[in-house]
């Protein structure tokens, strides 16, 4: 079947510009931040809300945002495309100094060999940004997306592009341009072209989006991109909307390299035993786990090889992994859910909202990294200085079975209010599995402020597979309703829902009898409830089990509603 291709990209001037390191100085942000427009009518949900949402956030830093807040040297602060960095975090006499910043791959010294998204990422770039395809009666029609000269993507063309579509179909991304000029563009894998464009957007900025119900599938990354095993930087610029993708060792974000090559290095998320920390594979293991939690809130991300090991960030949290790293170099990979890169693929867990990602064949020194982490805060209205923190903890009914891009309620809160968001629940998952989470929870819960738990869950346990006893998942909630008070969260216990099987009233009199002790309890489900009757499929999938889109909206706006205000306090 033949594909037409069109060029609706408003380009004027070079179709590169050079990709330079620039120096931080005393002049204006030459990247602004962007927000969530005024409602246009269509479909696309667009987080976070707006700055004034931040709990008195929306503000430049003073010499009170100090270690008794819980600032460390070296943290960033971003309003309206101003960026500070902490030079001393003192009691009382916290200094911080303004940041110029251009464009995230910038900071990457021309190390850059990949760059690319629905954003510039390059100073100076004017050219092809994505191919997006898309049905029209039927046919596919592949369209060139652009970057123009103004560094915005055009997005009057990408809105036509989606109201020409087939009601019901998707725009799908086939390829990703390479700004840093190495040609190194991303192609979706044959046959698995499941990473939306038009759905989600972050701060205004369109995103690359995947969902569990987009199914698997990602980008290749060509073997003409090649970096050292032991030095490089790959960074992503936007949102994950899992904290815990879970189940296996799935390349979220990426695998660099290829098995057949004999290098590889992946990190992903959560692991075989759910857990909600980030783990590294490489040729000396399998998986190992760091100490570093991935926010659901906007924040850039980026891994690194240097000498002793490997790096994290994601906005104002780093970890580090000790490591002796064999020297060579890995060529090729892979962005997106599949277990080597290759035939074999298994459904993906939500994650991965991206307006860009980076990669380079060096790993920049901490200067470099703050000023990637400060440029992406800069373009997409990151506020890593927000501590307010939310956690779900629980099963399919908050991870987004059934939904694409990635749209489940915990994400669709951010709406609301800004804070930083970590949903580690994961489709299938026990309360022996959920009471796994809790350790990722307490982790993020010692550098919070005000802090949030909602646990949500407890049907998978009697189902046939797993055969635990209602009496273990009462003990399973209470101790992680223990547990998360003792971290200094305020818990919000969901009661189960009305489903065949659930454990709703064996729960609910646990609470009553004092077994399980919430701070909170939310009852989305009683008979006064839209979400009361799971056959009303307006509300409910068919299966009469999980939320729809519009259920897992209600959610959103019910659970805010009992924990909005104590996330917004204003310290």
């Amino acid at each position: 079947m033949a594909k037409r291709r069109q060029w609706l990209a408003n380009t004027t001037g070079p179709a590169l510009a050079a990709c330079a390191l620039v120096a931080l100085g005393p002049w204006p942000p030459l990247a602004r931040a962007a927000s969530c427009p005024v409602a246009t009518g269509d479909a696309a949900v667009c987080i976070p809300a707006a700055d004034r949402l931040s709990g008195g956030m929306d503000r430049a830093p003073g010499a009170h945002d100090d270690v008794r807040a819980g600032y460390a040297p070296g943290n960033i602060w971003q309003l309206e495309g101003h960026v500070w960095r902490a030079v001393s975090v003192a009691a009382g006499a916290a200094r911080w100094e303004p940041l110029a910043t251009a464009r995230p791959a910038d900071a990457l010294a021309g190390h850059a060999v990949f760059a690319g998204g629905a954003v510039r990422m390059v100073s100076g770039y004017v050219g092809p940004a994505v191919d997006v395809e898309t049905l029209r009666r039927g046919q596919p029609v592949v369209t060139t997306i652009g970057i123009g000269a103004d560094g915005d993507l055009d997005h009057a063309a990408l809105r036509a592009v989606l109201a020409g579509r087939d009601a019901g179909t998707f725009a799908t991304v086939l390829r990703v341009h390479d700004q840093s000029g190495h040609g190194n563009d991303l192609e979706a894998t044959p046959g698995r072209h499941v990473v939306h464009i038009g759905e989600v957007r972050v701060a205004g900025n369109e995103t690359l989006s995947w969902g569990e119900e987009n199914g698997p599938g990602g980008f290749v990354i060509p073997a003409s991109l090649k970096v050292p095993a032991d030095d490089f930087f790959f960074g992503t610029v936007g949102t994950y909307a899992s904290a815990n993708s879970g189940y296996a060792a799935y390349p979220v974000p990426v695998m660099l390299g290829s098995a057949a090559r004999g290098r590889v290095f992946k990190t992903f998320f959560g692991s075989y035993g759910l857990d909600g920390f980030a783990h590294i594979a490489d040729a000396t293991s399998p998986d190992r786990r760091t100490d570093m939690v991935i926010t659901s809130s906007p924040a850039a991300f980026d891994v690194y090889a240097a000498r002793g090991g490997y790096g994290l960030d994601c906005g104002n949290a780093s970890a580090r992994l000790g490591s002796p790293i064999a020297p060579g170099q890995m060529s090729g990979g892979y962005v997106g859910f599949n277990a080597d890169g290759g035939p074999w693929f298994s459904q993906g867990r939500n994650t991965g909202q991206w307006s860009g990602l980076v990669i380079a064949d060096r790993a920049p020194d901490p200067a470099g990294r703050a000023a990637f982490q400060a440029a992406a805060a800069a373009v997409g209205n990151y506020m890593p200085q927000l501590r307010a923190t939310l956690v779900v903890i629980g099963d399919s009914r908050s991870e987004g079975y059934r939904l694409s891009d990635g749209r489940n309620w915990p994400y669709l809160m951010q709406q609301y209010g800004r804070y930083q968001s970590y949903d580690f629940a994961v489709s299938g998952a026990t309360t022996r599995q959920m009471l796994g989470m809790v350790a990722a929870a307490e982790a993020v819960g010692q550098r919070a402020g005000s802090r949030v738990a909602v646990i949500f869950g407890g049907y998978n346990d009697h189902l046939q597979i797993n055969h635990i006893p209602t009496e273990e998942t009462v003990r399973n909630i209470a101790q992680m309703v223990q547990r998360l008070k003792k971290a200094g969260f305020t818990v919000a216990l969901i009661d189960e829902t009305n489903t065949s099987g659930a454990p709703r009233e064996a729960l609910r009199a646990a609470v009553r009898a004092g077994t399980i002790t919430p701070d909170i309890e939310i009852d989305p489900f009683a008979p006064d409830q839209p979400l009361y009757n799971v056959d009303n499929h307006t509300y409910w999938s068919d299966d009469d089990t999980h939320p729809s889109q519009i259920g897992h909206a209600i959610l959103a706006s019910m659970v805010w509603r009992q924990v909005g205000g104590r996330l917004l306090s204003a310290r």
